[in-house]
């Protein structure tokens, strides 16, 4: 029994041994993003910011709300009005007749022009444009602050969906090395069953043991893909490059 626990002794620490030795080194991109959320998470958020359809649509509603005040604003200038008129004929007759007037030449033509400005405005809208012009600026205001809301719920929604990121790729790390650890238990077991210094009961156990890692590293893989692939929806863009932008 002895012999046996210090060959599984040794062969895990010959085998986390070996891991570590052959780690390749992590890629620029993924350094940034697992070790640098100080980096990672502004350019996370600017990029989901810049994607989010809501925050775009919210932009237009602002905009319309800008053109809302302008037209809101210039409205009174809808009753004044610029009329103008012209004239042909004998403008002798239009006054009274008198031949002893200078420069009275009767059945004369001339031409006459006129020109003046209109002015008709409604009592209720002189009275009620302050309180238009305050309305619009109102409604103005609230879109901003609606779109800055929505801004703050997608700077937490980021960063939630980056820390269950950064837990799913703790989380599977550790499933793979215990799988290593288990595999490697598992051919030990099989050797000594061989060997006859094993019972079946206890190959079948080892064996459970090798089917329960695998699955629970799978599942972790799983965990680990999803959330990633959901941040990435969110942001819109592949964090690899984005991770890589200067």
């Amino acid at each position: 029994m002895r012999k046996l626990l210090g060959s599984l002794l040794l062969a895990l620490y010959t085998t986390v041994a070996l891991g570590q030795a052959n780690t390749a080194p992590a890629k620029s991109w993924q350094t940034v993003f697992f070790d640098s959320p100080t980096v990672a998470l502004p350019r996370l958020t600017a990029a989901a910011i810049q994607h989010s359809a809501q925050l775009q649509s919210m932009e237009v509603g602002k905009a319309i709300s800008e053109q809302d005040l302008k037209i809101v604003k210039r409205q009174i200038l809808g009753g004044v009005g610029v009329v103008g008129n012209y004239t042909y004929g004998n403008q002798g007759t239009i006054g009274v007749y008198n031949p002893t007037s200078p420069g009275f030449e009767r059945g004369r033509n001339t031409g006459l022009y006129a020109a003046g400005v209109s002015v008709a405005l409604p009592l209720i809208q002189v009275l009620s444009r302050n309180t238009l012009i305050k309305k619009e600026q109102l409604n103005y205001q609230r879109n901003e602050l609606t779109r800055k809301e929505q801004e703050n719920q997608l700077r937490q929604q980021v960063i939630q969906l980056y820390q269950n990121v950064v837990l799913a790729k703790k989380l599977l790390t550790l499933q793979q090395e215990s799988y290593v650890t288990v595999q490697t238990n598992y051919k030990l077991a099989e050797k000594q069953f061989r060997q006859g210094q094993l019972t079946l009961p206890e190959l079948s156990e080892a064996t459970n043991q090798l089917n329960q890692s695998a699955m629970s590293q799978e599942t972790a893989r799983n965990q680990y893909d999803t959330s990633f692939m959901i941040l990435e929806e969110v942001v819109g863009t592949t964090i690899s490059s984005l991770m890589q932008t200067p």
